[in-house]
């Protein structure tokens, strides 16, 4: 006799829409977390050994203040506004993240 289980949640065989459903939300709720707030405490990420060689720089000609190292290889945390620091560093290979207070620091 074999036995059908309605409803039930697959993360390694069949994704149910309810699986889906929620992987989204847990992704939604990563972006939420990392996205730089409008002004205030950013982490700068460079991607490629250039872009950690012009990250100080690059942050301080688009308006922002050097706060501190950041926990990962060559970034920092920075105080400035978004809107003058993302798009231009994005052109150099340089993500900004929130900078939560757990990771980088008080």
């Amino acid at each position: 006799m074999r036995v059908i289980m309605r409803g039930s949640l697959r993360f390694f065989g069949v994704w149910s829409p309810l699986a889906a459903q929620l992987l989204l939300a847990l992704f939604g709720f990563a972006a939420l977390a990392f996205t730089p707030p409008e002004r205030g405490a950013m982490l700068l990420v460079p991607l490629t050994r250039e872009a950690r060689a012009h990250l100080p720089a690059l942050a301080v000609a688009h308006g922002a203040l050097l706060l501190g190292v950041g926990p990962g290889g060559g970034s920092l945390v920075v105080r400035g506004d978004r809107a003058r620091l993302v798009e231009a560093l994005l052109r150099h290979s340089i993500i900004a993240v929130a900078a939560p207070e757990v990771i980088c620091g008080g």
